[in-house]
């Protein structure tokens, strides 16, 4: 790694502009962190070094370029999920289609909520389709009497698989997720009108229970429950108290969840997977999880391989809709 071959491998120029670059994408100190061991890099001892400024200095061009790619699309993001039958098949001509299928950014100027590509990049096989929109604020333009807008880059980025047909949208807002998407699908002419198409993955009990096996402990849960003698028809969140180690404790060993979950199902959780070290928060309604943790990209990737695998298990691909998985029962 760099400190052996350098204790200064970047320049002066380099180096201001690198620190510059993860200062502006908020690259949190444990992700960097994270990062350097999973690259077998001595760090030093924790307050004794800055984590960006150390980074920023003692990766090779080489080691930059990798840590630019895991940080440039990720961080704590929220992922929705859809599924574009055929997508996978028509990556380059995605790449080639879509801006002219998206409005410019100066086309949608006096507009809010209208996405406009804002980059395109294609690496380890993936597609990143990163757009932006505008938002009103709350100030008016004195010379129109219009709310002045501003300008949000990179709110939200699509990620195309080369071998599955699993989409993703890194964004909070899930209509925007949903145009995006469509206008991906349409830019190559695939029929977004079709559900057999076009489509949102089915997190349901099966799904779940597929899931589950994967899971080490879920942090806090909520059920959606039925109208009985005593309450009406809604929902009851759960969250786990830590034990004697200062671990949060498994909900799924709690007696009341146990009680709730016979008669309910569960709506939303946050869990932990058993063996990858993930964590992540799941809605099942809008085939969505997010991130409380700033993740690094191939991290991302793995959960993302991790849902596909599970769907294909659960059947949450109909079997008409599959294209290219083998492990789907009959």
């Amino acid at each position: 790694m760099g400190v052996e071959e350098d204790s200064a491998v970047a320049s002066t120029s380099q180096y201001g502009k690198r620190l510059q670059w993860i200062k502006d994408r908020e690259v949190k100190k444990s992700a960097i962190e994270k990062y350097l061991e999973s690259r077998d890099e001595p760090l030093p001892e924790k307050h004794s070094v800055d984590r960006l400024e150390y980074a920023a200095k003692i990766l090779s061009e080489e080691e930059f370029r990798d840590f630019k790619q895991q940080f440039r699309f990720a961080g704590s993001k929220s992922l929705n999920f859809f599924v574009i039958t055929g997508i996978s098949d028509k990556i380059k001509e995605v790449k080639q289609s879509v801006d002219d299928q998206f409005p410019t950014a100066e086309e949608v100027q006096g507009q809010t909520k209208e996405p406009f590509v804002a980059d395109i990049r294609e690496f380890d096989d993936r597609l990143y389709i990163s757009c932006g929109h505008y938002v009103s604020k709350k100030t008016v333009d004195p010379n129109t009497g219009n709310p002045k807008r501003s300008m949000l880059s990179d709110e939200a980025v699509a990620v195309i698989n080369q071998d599955k047909d699993l989409v993703h949208v890194r964004t909070a807002d899930v209509p925007l997720a949903r145009d995006i998407c469509m206008n991906i699908a349409d830019s190559v002419g695939i029929n977004i009108n079709s559900d057999d198409v076009f489509y949102k993955p089915s997190f349901d009990e099966d799904f779940v229970d597929r899931l589950s096996e994967r899971i080490g402990k879920i942090v806090n849960i909520t059920v959606r429950v039925e109208e009985g003698d005593d309450r009406t028809a809604g929902s009851v969140k759960f969250t786990s108290e830590k034990d004697d180690t200062g671990e949060y404790k498994d909900l799924r060993n709690d007696n009341k969840v146990q009680e709730e979950l016979s008669t309910g199902e569960m709506k939303r959780g946050y869990v932990e997977l058993a063996q990858s070290n993930f964590s992540f928060e799941m809605n099942r309604k809008q085939s969505k999880i997010w991130f409380r943790s700033y993740e690094r990209e191939e991290r991302l990737g793995a959960v993302v391989d991790i849902i596909d695998n599970v769907l294909g298990e659960s059947g949450g691909y109909p079997q008409q809709k599959l294209q290219g998985f083998g492990n789907v029962p009959e």
